[in-house]
């Protein structure tokens, strides 16, 4: 599939381009007039990718063709990412002795800069003649000028199987409950619009169209209806005046010349049979998501009587969204029914797989299928053919599904075609998945950064949105799509982590191919030609297995903890994404900083190490650092503050933390920071409150902790008239911490939260260890807070209304051994319809002193 990652590339390689050649920097020897000559070159080789991409390639020449492209390109984007980096590192110059970013007018205008200007254009030159020569070689394979069939047929052109409403299916185990519940709903008639519509909403292979038969030819609808019932399947192409035309051939008992009838013609045939009569219209295998082409559909459908319905099946939730709000989700079939099924197609009676022992890998075999029919099907025809033995149906269990043999309407290849008819810019970004271990907990936030690393995310031009913003979107229609599941959400309706279905992760790993692998410790010492990107559970991959330096991405990922002495990476010299979680590592050494294109850095839950080398600083692409959960952790490097295209860094859990380094608000592109640590008043490195303030574009949640140490004395400087968390208008949770079990006689802990009130749209607040004797007002006017939490606050009396807050879910109110009352809102009482409207839990623990509402 060496398509599959070569969208991605390519799209980089164009990003760095356009980058280049648009800064305000005097390009030396050449080197603007062959960057342009390359833009060229991509421009016109990424609008065939583009049509490429639309097309199921088959011929093995293509395949090779495009195989040699990807390398090529990869090269191209590896040599353009020394350049962006040279760029971005000369750019910080020398300014009243401190290093900042600035605008450069003459780049390479110095002698001892001009060796490395020639040497640019003439490799910049060189790639673009290797380009040259594999572009011109396609007429070898193919020709795209008037015969572009030579690629492949388009996807969307690909012939699908008709469905009917006929047809019998030998094994259908089920669905009872389903076909209840849709015909309550088709057989309801209290509806307020003539015409209402339900779609049923599964993955491909999950049964939407055997419910939707099921119900078709119950008794009970067609009596409902009249016999008015049509059942059209729509397919991949969606055009309305064809679907217009098998509605009226299923209406009409004289078939003639009704391919021959123009829109007027048809529309007028339709009305004859639906104006003012109740009926059912069924629109099997739905793909179109354009809601224009679909209201245009929709005009000529609502003529019916009142009671009328239309029953959808589709795939995706976008596709359902796009008609109606509300949609029937078909989830698997049970454990037993799913059981049951595939003992059916394997032809396996009762006491049969019972007395060979199958009953438990049969469990195994369906839940990994997780009770989709056309799964359980395809894997119990297999069956059929295999043993009976134990040993056989493992081998099944064990095995991806990808690698079985399958025909052409078995699970695989219909699975394969949601990924076909995916946009191309989401390809590469499915496929990345598969470097995940099956049913791993999968958090957004994180793939959206390893997305980004690789250059899969790109913004339109004039776009106000961040990156982040346009990952969380293509996340959200990969997920709309059904390739991700169990979803877990937020009090603030963020998904915060989800899973992809072991037969996706099977399909993921077979659309990457060899550019995404996993190698575990029995494999050979050696990676596939192809591989950029890597999974391992085999420390020993860390010692560059043929000091290779073509990967990409590299996690290691093991079960248990691992012990590494000293963690040098330094081989693997084209690494974007890097992530060691979970282990032991004493030592970092000073080489990481020759991973000059890392963009992603995940050492996160890794205990030893004390320190980062300030040779981090030299990562000047770094965009993510995760050191979530290092526990022996006690301090940042004062170079960290040079790394200015930072986007995320977290640091929770790092128990050992004393400060954020002096300066941390240079990094004015962070997003995401999730625990600021206030530093001691006498430590000059540590940074100020003052700082946070800087950092405008934060998001999500964060922590500031050791509050305690901002004393009264300090307030001025620390908290001075140009703070303002206020500034932070996109932070969604603010959580607040003084050190517990303190004396606060003489804190000036009121005083210092007064100053630290939030942006109004908050909707998370958590208060700890703070030692005042009340909140202050500002609490009350939090109008969207969602959810507030006061815990350990010794010597807080009272609490300010916020019974009137239209948004309030969640209350938590723990350990306030000195908390009298809470105030109500002006004129408020509790009987009032609008005390906590929106309330859905409350908790009230240790509040020895606590009477009520005042």
């Amino acid at each position: 599939m060496a398509e599959v990652v070569l969208g991605g590339v390519v799209e980089s390689v164009t990003g760095h381009l356009v980058s280049l050649i648009s800064q305000e920097i005097r390009l030396a020897c050449g080197v603007r007039a062959e960057l342009e000559k390359l833009q060229t070159t991509v421009s016109v080789i990424g609008g065939m990718l583009r049509e490429a991409d639309k097309r199921r390639v088959e011929a093995e020449d293509v395949k090779e063709w495009l195989k040699k492209l990807k390398e090529l390109f990869y090269d191209a984007d590896d040599l353009l990412d020394d350049f962006s980096t040279e760029v971005l590192r000369r750019r910080r110059v020398m300014v009243g002795g401190k290093r900042i970013l600035n605008e450069v007018s003459i780049f390479f205008s110095f002698s001892n800069q001009l060796f490395y200007a020639i040497k640019m254009a003439h490799r910049v030159k060189e790639i673009r003649g290797r380009i040259d020569a594999i572009w011109n070689d396609r007429h070898a394979c193919f020709h795209l000028e008037g015969n572009s069939n030579l690629m492949g047929s388009l996807e969307e052109n690909q012939t699908r199987s008709e469905t009917y409403s006929f047809e019998p299916e030998m094994y259908v185990v089920g669905r009872d409950k389903e076909k209840k519940e849709v015909m309550e709903f088709l057989l309801n008639p209290d509806f307020e619009e003539s015409v209402s519509i339900v779609p049923i909403v599964g993955v491909g292979g999950q049964g939407k169209t055997t419910l939707a038969r099921k119900v078709f030819n119950d008794d009970k609808v067609k009596e409902y209806f009249e016999m008015r019932l049509i059942w059209v399947c729509v397919s991949t192409s969606f055009s309305v005046k064809d679907i217009l035309r098998k509605i009226v051939r299923e209406c009409s008992p004289n078939k003639e010349g009704i391919a021959n009838l123009d829109m007027n013609e048809l529309r007028k045939k339709l009305g004859e049979w639906i104006n003012g009569k109740k009926y059912l219209l069924v629109l099997d295998d739905v793909w179109n998501d354009n809601r224009s082409k679909w209201l245009e559909l929709q005009g000529f459908l609502m003529s019916g009587a009142k009671g009328s319905k239309i029953l959808v099946t589709t795939r995706s939730t976008r596709v359902a969204e796009t008609m109606t709000r509300k949609f029937y989700k078909l989830s698997g079939l049970p454990s037993d029914e799913s059981l049951s099924l595939l003992m059916q197609m394997a032809m396996k009676e009762e006491h049969e797989w019972k007395n060979q022992n199958l009953e438990k890998i049969a469990r195994e075999i369906v839940k990994k299928c997780a009770g989709i029919p056309l799964a359980i099907k395809t894997i119990g025809r297999l069956l059929v053919f295999s043993g009976s033995t134990e040993e056989d149906w493992l081998n099944f269990k064990d095995n991806d599904l990808s690698l079985i043999n399958q025909e052409e309407d078995d699970i695989m290849p219909t699975l394969k075609l949601s990924y076909d008819f995916l946009p191309s810019h989401l390809k590469p970004c499915f496929a990345y998945c598969s470097l995940f271990p099956q049913d791993y907990e999968l958090e957004p936030r994180e793939l959206v950064y390893l997305w980004m690393a690789h250059g899969f995310i790109n913004k339109s031009l004039g776009s106000k949105k961040t990156l982040e913003e346009v990952g969380y979107d293509y996340f959200r229609e990969l997920l709309s799509r059904s390739f991700f599941q169990d979803m877990q959400v937020d009090l603030y309706g963020d998904i915060m982590s989800c899973r992809m279905h072991d037969l996706m992760h099977d399909l993921a790993r077979f659309v990457a191919g060899e550019s995404c692998i996993t190698i575990d410790s029995s494999h050979a010492k050696m990676f596939p030609e192809g591989a950029r990107h890597v999974t391992t559970n085999d420390q020993n991959v860390l010692n560059g297995f043929e000091r290779d330096r073509r990967m990409r991405s590299l996690f290691l990922m093991v079960e248990g903890s691992i012990d590494i002495a000293v963690l040098d990476v330094s081989c693997f010299r084209s690494l974007r994404a890097l992530r060691i979680c979970g282990g032991h590592i004493k030592v970092i050494s000073r080489s990481i900083a020759k991973l000059k294109h890392l963009r992603s850095l995940d050492l996160s839950k890794n205990d030893g190490f004390r320190y980062l080398p300030n040779s981090i600083s030299k990562l000047c692409n770094l965009e993510s650092l995760n050191l979530t959960g290092c526990r022996d952790l006690k301090e940042l490097p004062s170079g960290i503050t040079k790394l200015v295209n930072l986007r995320q860094l977290r640091v929770r859990g790092c128990y050992n933390l004393r400060d954020m380094p002096r300066g941390i608000g240079k990094l004015t592109n962070l997003q995401m920071l999730d625990v600021f640590v206030g530093g001691e008043k006498l430590n000059r490195n540590a940074a100020e409150l003052n700082e946070l303030s800087k950092l405008t574009g934060l998001r999500e949640k964060l922590t500031i902790q050791s509050l305690e140490r901002v004393e009264s004395s300090s307030i001025s400087s620390e908290v001075n008239a140009s703070f303002s968390m206020e500034k932070l208008a996109d932070l969604q949770c603010l959580r607040l911490c003084w050190r517990y079990f303190r004396d606060v006689s003489a804190s000036n802990d009121e005083e210092v939260l007064e100053k630290l009130r939030p942006h109004r749209y908050l909707k998370g607040l958590r208060i700890e260890g703070y030692g005042g004797a009340r909140l202050p007002s500002w609490v009350s006017q939090l109008h969207r807070l969602v959810d507030i939490e006061i815990k350990q606050c010794q010597g807080c009396r009272q609490l300010p209304p916020v019974d009137q807050l239209p948004s309030l879910k969640r209350i938590f109110l723990v350990a306030l051994r000195d908390l009298e009352h809470i105030e109500l809102s002006k004129g408020g009482t509790m009987s009032q319809s609008n005390f906590f409207p929106s309330l859905e839990e409350i908790k009230l623990y240790r509040l020895p002193k606590f009477k009520g509402w005042d």
